[in-house]
């Protein structure tokens, strides 16, 4: 298998099902044309052991290590070696990860990936990406339980196009920072999935890891994805309130860098590339953007469209 990710061509070779597995996670890219960038090396063995070294950094059940110039990542049972440079990605899969596809495709094959990726200056930010029909970028950035998800579906509805739902790439270009879309399914909670109908017949199966079930973006909101978008112009930060109605509050770039920060992997990372120009790429969008502090109410719930339109407006 091969695919195209922002001028990357990256081959995926080895195992059969660990191949089926990356293919759940690279499978929305364009097909990859000349000699690969990056390869991915999907070997089957046995339960790989926890690596000799301390922990540099950790995702969840996910390990991390640094080893020389590469970098291992280890879930419990499979181990990943990102090789120094970012051309090679060797995988150590043990059939316990196949069990727990979930985790094993978009945990531990999506860090493996965007490890690689910070040799090439690209940057992961664990956030929203959507530009409005008038062609603003707006990234919203937060955490678990946030309400990115039902506020970028909200603005979905509301005519936007989208990038990604819950993580894109970043880069600098020519000075000028540029969001780059990382095609995958979107991930939808009940309560959300509930304040679209229209979306319900959409939903596919239900994730492993807990009531999420997927949508295919492509299917909800056909001829809307973009690949890349230059500088977002706005910067929503949601936080779910008790309360009738949503309202943004302007913030400055300082809050909105710190927001920006949490929100991106492994920047302060000692070891790993690229970290001063990750927090480069960081302070050029939030020094660009308009950063609002958006308290999310229940209107969000009851008219996600129009809520949704309301508050970019007002940014």
């Amino acid at each position: 298998m091969r695919r195209q990710l922002h001028g990357t061509c990256i081959a995926v070779e080895g195992d059969p099902a660990a191949v089926s597995a990356v293919a759940g996670l690279l499978g929305a890219l364009p097909q990859g044309s000349g000699p690969p960038a990056l390869r991915f090396l999907l070997r089957a063995g046995a339960r790989a052991r926890r690596p000799r070294l301390e922990r540099a950094f950790f995702h969840g059940v996910v390990e991390g290590f640094l080893d020389g110039g590469d970098v291992l990542v280890w879930d419990g049972a499979s181990l990943v070696r990102v090789r120094a440079g970012g051309g090679e990605i060797e995988v150590q899969v043990a059939p316990a990860s196949l069990r727990e596809r979930h985790v094993f495709t978009h945990v531990l094959m999506l860090l493996a990936l965007v490890l690689a990726m910070r040799w090439r200056s690209v940057f992961h930010v664990h956030a929203a990406a959507l530009v409005t029909g008038s062609g603003q970028g707006v990234l919203v950035a937060g955490g678990s339980g946030a309400g990115k998800s039902t506020l970028t579906l909200a603005l979905l509805e509301a005519g936007c196009g989208y990038l990604g739902d819950d993580a894109v790439l970043a880069r600098l270009r020519e000075g000028e920072p540029e969001i780059l879309a990382l095609p995958r399914v979107f991930h939808v909670a009940p309560r959300t999935a509930a304040a679209f109908p229209r979306i319900g017949p959409l939903l596919g199966e239900i994730l492993p890891s807990g009531e999420k079930r997927c949508l295919d973006p492509r299917r909800a909101w056909p001829g809307r994805e973009a690949e890349c978008a230059g500088s977002p112009e706005i910067l929503l930060l949601p936080a779910v309130e008790d309360r009738p109605r949503s309202e943004a509050e302007p913030v400055g770039a300082a809050e909105g860098l710190g927001a920006l920060i949490e929100s991106s992997t492994h920047i302060v990372v000692d070891g790993l590339p690229g970290a001063a120009e990750h927090l480069e790429v960081l302070r050029a969008i939030a020094d660009g953007a308009r950063a609002y502090r958006v308290r999310l109410g229940r209107d969000l719930l009851d008219q996600p469209a129009a809520t949704a339109a309301r508050l970019v407006s007002a940014g």
